[in-house]
């Protein structure tokens, strides 16, 4: 595929270079601010070789899956020669771009370490069987599951693996200081020492618990500390900013968080997560099928990137996230969907396409199927957000619980808490099998092709 020469058809399809305000991606959209909306040939973009389908929110999305639409940004940067944004954003957008600024950078370190925890578990899985089948018994310093793992010669590989998963979650305050501390334009190491107070051993002395007042808190410290650094900065002499402008800083800073901060942020972030546990408790299956049943609506208007906050609260409170697998049947829905229109129709374009979406779904990302497949169908779309529903109501009802976030279909599995990989294909299975039901059924019925 020349990337370059989508990103020159775009250009002119837009109304040429002018008419462009910046140039973002994600995981498998290019994000467009234009200045003039009216000037761009959305139709014309939509059906140019490799877009899967565009979608219109505050800025023009064009879908074009996996691997591509960081190439395709690349290409159109180089080519506009820029990549600030220069309108004027409201308020909420801010808020949210300035969530998503921060922990965005952190998830590629999640998945990865999420994945190796997932790998990890299933190993030490396996070794638990054999200890209990063959009868192993603790020798010296190794445990009955080190004994079996040193039995197959990957008892290092599984320490490896241990480490690497844990290497994010224990220090995630630390990282989430210093993106936020670049977001607010301010030291970054000071916003890692932040993070790094938050999670110190020595808070039990003063009435504290490591991890109190959750990652927000940490959010909201370092907002604070870019203040006060630049507040001293007015005050303290040029001859003597380099020592006593960052002391003072982390001091006052320091003191009013843990005095303050911490414990009011440790106050709500535990209102907010007993709050989710709440009504994920009270509404049991039917809120899991509401849930993974609303979620392909936010998949298409870009609203699922706001629940990254809420995931790595839970995460670094709980240790698990039950949200994040009630919401990835939307990925079993539309592979059902998919997969039921490609029998039905006898368009051999869109058989081409779902030929080429459908497994990319089910192994990740959902929107080539969604854009490609499901939604030009006119019909789809509601199918398999039911089908994903049902998907949702049976992970309710097994208890199934991500360990971290990442990838939706095959590649959340590894990501599953508590080895409860059984229970989670079967939950998928139905979310496809009810979406595929229905879609074939609708379809039919609609005399699809």
């Amino acid at each position: 595929m020349d990337y370059k020469l989508i990103a020159k058809e775009i250009i002119n399809l837009s109304g040429g270079s002018d008419n462009f305000n910046h140039v973002t991606n994600c995981m498998t959209r290019v994000r467009i601010n234009y200045k003039d909306l009216s000037k761009v040939n959305l139709e014309e973009i939509k059906n140019l070789t490799g877009v899967q389908g565009i979608n219109q929110a505050e800025s023009t999305q064009i879908i074009v899956g996996p691997g591509k639409s960081e190439k395709i940004r690349a290409e159109l940067e180089n080519i506009l020669n820029i990549s600030v944004d220069t309108d004027n954003p409201t308020e909420k957008q801010v808020f949210l771009k300035t969530l998503s600024n921060i922990f965005v950078p952190a998830l590629p370190a999640i998945i990865a370490s999420g994945v190796s925890m997932g790998v990890n578990n299933i190993i030490k899985g396996m070794a638990d069987a054999k200890v209990i089948n063959d009868g192993i018994q603790a020798t010296g310093v190794l445990s009955a599951q080190q004994v079996a793992l040193d039995g197959w010669n990957i008892l290092e590989l599984s320490t490896f693996l241990s480490i690497v998963g844990n290497a994010t979650f224990a220090f995630l305050a630390i990282y989430i200081g210093i993106t936020a501390a670049r977001v607010f334009k301010t030291d970054m190491i000071l916003g890692g020492i932040l993070g790094a107070i938050t999670i110190a051993g020595e808070l039990s002395v003063l009435g504290l618990q490591s991890g109190q007042g959750g990652l927000f808190g940490v959010i909201f410290g370092v907002f604070l500390l870019a203040k006060i650094q630049k507040l001293l900065r007015k005050v303290i002499p040029d001859i003597l900013d380099v020592v006593l402008t960052p002391t003072f800083t982390i001091l006052i800073t320091g003191g009013l968080y843990l005095i303050a901060i911490m414990p009011i942020a440790g106050f709500l972030s535990d209102l907010l997560i007993d709050g989710i546990m709440w009504i994920l408790d009270v509404s049991g299956i039917l809120g899991g099928f509401v849930l993974s049943a609303v979620f392909p609506s936010l998949i298409a208007t870009g609203l699922h990137h706001g629940l990254a906050p809420i995931h790595m609260e839970l995460l670094n409170t709980t240790g698990t996230t039950p949200i994040f697998t009630v919401q990835v049947m939307s990925n079993a829905g539309l592979v059902g969907a998919g997969l039921a229109i490609l029998l039905l129709s006898k368009d051999p374009k869109v058989k081409e396409i779902a030929k080429g979406a459908i497994p990319t779904t089910f192994l990740a990302v959902g929107e080539p199927t969604m854009y490609g497949v499901v939604i030009p169908s006119g019909f789809g779309f509601i199918t398999a957000s039911i089908g994903a529903g049902f998907g949702g109501m049976m992970i309710r009802l097994l208890d199934v619980q991500a360990s971290a976030i990442g990838a939706a279909g095959m590649s959340a599995l590894p990501l599953i808490a508590n080895g409860a990989y059984i229970n989670y294909l079967l939950s998928y299975a139905v979310g496809l099998i009810a979406a595929f039901i229905l879609t074939y059924g609708v379809g039919k019925a609609k005399k699809y092709h």
